[in-house]
């Protein structure tokens, strides 16, 4: 049976990492390709980006450690990134508006995008209160969602239209906002008890 820390984790990753909004905004970065060159720069991305997280699944506590970092400091750090990354996006500003279209290339779209600083963190931080290997899972297991999802991103596009896109963004906003507030106060609450 599949606990409540790996379901609530794999929500948090899926609502951080967002495919939903992802996928019009990679099918407008890769509008000048053909369909099968394009597929094959998302696949990609994803491919690079799942390494990415799993690195810091599998082995976050190596990484972190000389840098004397506590759960609780993770916990603090990563919800402070949720909330601004909720709050750039509640005003509308995005990772996706700093890449140059004509420069379009494997790393702005997995690192930035999909494994940027707050998918990072918030792996670090279940990877501190879960087992690796369940961790682990749950990157796999949402960039095995997300993938189909952003192929979809021609159909996404059309049917959400630049208004149903903003107004996703701004309710998965919200979501990390909460979520980013909920870990500060797990994170402060522990460091004053």
């Amino acid at each position: 049976m599949i606990s409540e820390a790996v379901v609530n984790a794999f929500i948090a990753l899926l609502i951080i990492i967002d495919p939903f909004t992802n996928a019009p905004i990679f099918y407008q970065m890769t509008a000048s390709f053909d369909p099968r060159q394009r597929k094959r720069i998302i696949v990609r991305s994803v491919i690079v980006s799942t390494f990415i997280l799993l690195l810091f699944a599998l082995f976050g506590d190596t990484i972190v450690k000389p840098f004397g970092m506590t759960v609780d400091d993770i916990r603090i750090a990563t919800g402070l990134i949720l909330l601004i990354y909720a709050i750039q996006a509640l005003f509308g500003k995005s990772e996706a508006e700093m890449i140059d279209p004509e420069s379009i290339a494997i790393v702005p779209m997995a690192i930035p995008m999909l494994a940027g600083p707050g998918a990072i963190s918030l792996v670090l931080y279940y990877r501190s209160v879960m087992p690796p290997h369940e961790v682990g899972l749950v990157v796999v297991a949402v960039m095995l969602v997300s993938l189909p999802i952003l192929l979809a991103g021609r159909y996404l596009d059309k049917l959400l239209g630049k208004n149903g896109t903003l107004a996703l963004t701004r309710i998965l906003a919200i979501l990390m906002a909460g979520l980013g507030i909920a870990m500060i106060r797990e994170g402060v609450a522990h460091i004053t008890s």
